[in-house]
C-alpha cells in the first residue's frame, strides 16, 4: 500500500467482530481485531479481485483527501459504496465471510460516502481508512502471499498520520499502541521469508513512532509516513 507523499484491521489484537476502529466520529478501538475466525476457516478461496479493488479505492480516497480532491474523493466514495453493496458483498457472502462482516464493509461505505460530500478532508481520510481497518480480518478468509496483519501495520501508521493531523493526541497513543502490538506477529514471518533487512528497518519504526507518539506532530506524521512506506517493503518480501 504505497503511502502518498502528500500531507501527508477490523482486524486487529482483541480478535472479536464487536470491536470499532477509528472512524471520524463513532469510532471503534484503534488496537482491535477480528483475525480468529478467519484462521479457522479450513478452505480458502483466492483473494477475489474485487476485495483488492475495495483496499484501494479506500487509499486512493485517503490520498484525495490529503491533496484537498473533494471530486474525486465523492466520487471514489460513491463507486466503493455501490461495491461494498454489489459485487464485493456478493464475493464475500460466497466464499463464506460472516454476514455481520459484510454488513459492516457496507456500512463504513455508506459513512465514507456521506462524509466524503460536506465533511473535512481528516474526516473523509479518517473514515475511507475506517473501510481499511476492515481489510486484515477480510483478506484472513482468503489465499494471500502476504500476511494480512501486514494491512493492519498500514492501517496504524495510516491511523496515527491522521489522528496526529485532527489533533488527537489520545488516538495517537492508541494507534501507536495497536502497532507495537501487531508488529511482534508479524516479524518472524518477514524474517521467515527472507525479509530480515525489512524487519530490522520496522523494528527501527516502531521503536521510533514508540518514542514520537506523544511528541510533536510534525515529527509523528512525518514517521508514520515512513512507515507506510516501509510497509511497502514488507509487503514485496512474499511477492519478489
Amino acid at each position: 500500500m504505497a503511502a502518498s507523499g502528500k500531507l501527508i484491521v477490523w482486524f486487529l489484537v482483541a480478535g472479536a467482530l464487536a470491536s470499532p476502529v477509528g472512524t471520524a466520529t463513532a469510532t471503534p478501538r484503534a488496537g482491535t481485531t477480528y483475525l480468529s475466525v478467519a484462521r479457522n476457516a479450513p478452505t480458502k478461496h483466492p483473494l477475489p479481485d474485487i476485495l483488492t479493488e475495495v483496499e484501494s479505492s479506500a487509499e486512493d480516497i485517503v490520498d484525495f483527501a490529503l491533496s484537498g480532491d473533494r471530486g474525486n474523493a465523492v466520487s471514489t466514495a460513491g463507486d466503493l459504496k455501490v461495491s461494498a453493496y454489489g459485487p464485493a458483498a456478493a464475493a464475500l457472502t460466497a466464499s463464506g465471510v460472516p454476514a455481520a462482516k459484510v454488513t459492516e464493509l457496507g456500512r463504513r461505505a455508506s459513512r465514507l460516502a456521506r462524509i466524503a460530500r460536506h465533511g473535512s478532508f481528516v474526516e473523509i481520510a479518517l473514515s475511507a481508512n475506517a473501510v481499511s481497518q476492515l481489510m486484515p480480518d477480510l483478506y484472513a478468509h482468503f489465499q494471500n502471499r502476504v500476511p494480512a496483519l501486514i494491512l493492519a501495520l498500514d492501517y496504524f501508521d495510516r491511523e496515527a498520520q491522521l489522528r496526529s493531523l485532527a489533533r488527537e493526541p489520545g488516538k495517537v497513543v492508541v494507534a501507536v499502541a495497536g502497532l507495537e502490538r501487531t508488529w511482534p506477529r508479524v516479524r518472524p514471518k518477514v524474517r521467515a521469508a527472507g525479509g530480515a533487512k525489512e524487519a530490522a528497518a520496522f523494528d527501527g519504526h516502531v521503536l521510533a513512532m514508540t518514542r514520537l507518539r506523544t511528541g510533536t506532530p510534525k515529527k509523528v506524521q512525518a514517521e508514520a509516513v515512513n512507515g507506510l512506506e516501509l510497509v511497502d517493503e514488507l509487503e514485496r518480501v512474499f511477492t519478489r
